[in-house]
């Protein structure tokens, strides 16, 4: 009985969980969904139809080179407050994640359809405390329209239950499939609500007065020029910065050698002094000594004046 009971409770559990988390056991997509790529677990490409006709078709199919892609992605960045104070940039998606968004979007917008959007899903670590990082995911769909390339972001920095994960995969993998949101058209997404840095080519939408921080339009050529631009103007920042520290560094060590030179100057002066000092010293020693030899009567007068006349030649 206790048995039974234990297995009916295991259930409610697996129910319970299964809901909640909104997460699936095995993937599911609709039919008319094609995969462009797929990784590792919840890590996929996907062709998937308009989430609503209402805005009209895409204009696909659309050509981007892969390293505007980058720049452009790049420049998606915003300001968070940390922890301990200060404020810190932070790019919307990793370097890695923007080198897998530019290689698979460039080549999924190339063949998609006016009635297809890109669905993605890729994952990433965030950081849960000061030191620690937890996997997470960021998901969202992505299209083409109206010379913009619009990024609606559905999930950002999802972090995955890995102990949810080992109680519905009983292989003892830990890794399961989840359900996620992509971002839609008619419904602010809650989950990005950041303002990113003002940057020419970059927009957060703004829908009925209303601004959309999870729907991103970018105009691929200007926000790709801006950013290299901005590149440019840190690098060049930089060098200038770095000639002024030479420069700096040029004249400390200048100070320095001349501050040496004058030390050894001033040291070879002090020896001199102290030579001319002892000689002179010297000098009045070998007098005195004369002077009490001549009143202990132990040289004659005539030996007393040759001597002195001898010492003072050698001044």
């Amino acid at each position: 009985m206790n048995t039974i009971n234990n297995a009916f409770v295991s259930f409610i559990i697996f129910l319970v969980l299964f809901f909640s988390m909104a997460v699936s056991a095995v993937s599911w997509f609709g039919s008319d969904e094609e995969i462009i790529w797929e990784g590792a677990v919840n890590n996929y490409f996907k062709y998937a139809d308009l989430d609503d006709s209402a805005f009209g078709k895409n204009d696909h199919p659309i050509n981007f080179d892969e390293e505007d892609l980058i720049n452009v992605f790049s420049a998606l960045v915003y300001t968070e407050t940390g922890i301990l104070g200060g404020e810190a940039v932070v790019s919307v998606f990793s370097y890695s994640q923007i080198r897998i968004l530019a290689e698979y979007l460039s080549k999924g917008l190339s063949e998609a359809k006016p009635n297809q959007d890109i669905i993605y899903s890729i994952g990433g670590s965030s950081k849960k405390v000061i030191v620690l990082t937890k996997k997470s995911y960021t998901t969202g769909s992505v299209f083409y329209k109206d010379n913009k390339l619009n990024i609606l972001i559905g999930e950002h920095n999802y972090m995955r239950s890995e102990a949810m994960e080992k109680e519905l995969d009983r292989s003892g993998r830990g890794e399961i499939k989840y359900n996620f949101s992509y971002g839609k058209r008619t419904k602010k997404s809650n989950k990005f609500k950041e303002s990113l840095l003002s940057i020419a080519g970059v927009n957060q939408k703004v829908v009925n007065g209303k601004l959309r921080q999870d729907w991103i339009e970018i105009d691929v050529k200007i926000a790709a020029e801006a950013y290299l631009a901005s590149k440019e103007e840190e690098e060049d920042s930089g060098a200038s910065s770095a000639r002024i520290l030479k420069i700096e560094a040029a004249k400390l060590a200048k100070q320095r050698r001349e501050m040496r030179s004058e030390m050894a100057r001033l040291r070879r002066d002090m020896n001199k002094k102290d030579k001319a000092v002892s000689s002179t010293r010297s000098i009045e020693d070998r007098i005195t000594t004369l002077d009490e030899l001549l009143v202990k009567e132990l040289i004659s007068k005539e030996e007393y004046a040759a001597k002195r006349k001898e010492i003072l030649n050698d001044i």
